[in-house]
């Protein structure tokens, strides 16, 4: 029978524990590194969508609110147009009611009629100190602005952002309810106001906001 020498089996167990802890080759490596990277590259991806997305819903978000307060804006100073302080006194005097009154408001440099759209408003007021104030707006097409223009200034004030909202189009349409009063003929004018706007870093991203506004005071013909 024979047997194994001690220093046989020494041998044998140093191979086994080497063996043991000899660890990865490089081709488990390189595959292991391949697939760590792979992984890495669908995380950083996914990542990267995110905040892409999370980027657009905030420009989306404050074209909305941009807009919004835009046409807020519009809407509480045209409200104002066509009112004086004498209204009240003069609605049994037609002739001074007609002399005390502002101008009518124009779109596009017209006289208001039924039905009539434009993309320029001009319109008046009295404050209640008596003093006329002038107002208007204007849709510049080709910056893709709005222009808003009252008082005594100068020129024109620029309420839009350009560099990131274009204001594809402003649009004014009027109405007229007739109504009488002792002798005179009095309209009551109405307006709806469209507004649409896109982002300036992308134009597929618009919006359209509506709003209709009526006039305090009615305009009155002798």
């Amino acid at each position: 029978m024979n047997r194994r020498s001690a220093g046989s089996d020494k041998s044998v167990e140093i191979i086994k524990r080497c063996r043991a802890q000899r660890g990865f080759s490089l081709l488990e490596t390189l595959i292991a590194m391949t697939l760590g990277l792979m992984v890495l590259a669908g995380v950083l991806q996914f990542m990267s969508r995110l905040v892409e997305g999370n980027t657009t819903t905030l420009k989306v978000t404050r074209l909305e609110q941009d807009v919004r307060t835009l046409m807020d804006m519009m809407v509480q100073d045209i409200r104002r147009a066509g009112q004086f302080p004498e209204a009240i006194s003069d609605i049994g005097v037609p002739a001074k009611f007609v002399m005390d009154q502002p101008a009518v408001p124009a779109i596009d440099g017209q006289a208001f009629y039924a039905g009539q759209r434009g993309s320029s408003l001009t319109y008046a007021y009295r404050e209640a100190d008596g003093k006329l104030v002038s107002g208007r707006f204007t849709h510049d097409a080709k910056a893709g602005t709005i222009l808003m223009h009252t008082g005594t200034a100068s020129a024109p004030e620029t309420v839009t952002d350009p560099a990131f909202m274009t204001v594809t189009e402003l649009d004014f349409q009027a109405a007229l309810a007739q109504i009488s009063a002792g002798d005179m003929s009095m309209s009551v004018p109405s307006l709806q106001i469209r507004i649409v706007a896109r982002l300036k870093s992308d134009p597929t991203i618009e919006r359209v906001l509506v709003d209709r506004i009526t006039w305090r005071n009615p305009v009155a013909s002798p």
